[in-house]
């Protein structure tokens, strides 16, 4: 098994980093349809976009610049709530006392 990167297009990366500024890989990831493990991948390198999802990414890129709140309105909400924390705040003030 190699691990040689696949070189991405740099013009895809830029559209991509216009697309997910101030979107968390999660939010991001969802918009696209895609694992946010495949977004991580395509931005670092390891793993090429198809065709397709290059073509998604132009559209949707441009829709962030040319009309911001229509593309906030097709954004989905994050589907995966936050983890629970596994100590409360009120059970932090009770051990500090």
């Amino acid at each position: 098994m190699t691990t040689t990167k696949t070189p991405v297009n740099p013009e895809f990366l830029a559209l991509l980093a216009t697309l997910t500024h101030g979107r968390a890989d999660l939010v991001a990831a969802d918009l696209l349809g895609v694992p946010v493990h495949t977004l991580r991948k395509w931005t670092n390198g390891t793993r090429s976009p198809s065709a397709a999802a290059v073509r998604l990414v132009t559209v949707l890129a441009t829709m962030a610049v040319m009309a911001p709140a229509l593309l906030d309105a097709l954004t989905p909400a994050p589907t995966r709530a936050a983890p629970e924390p596994l100590v409360t705040d009120e059970e932090l003030d009770a051990l500090a006392e």
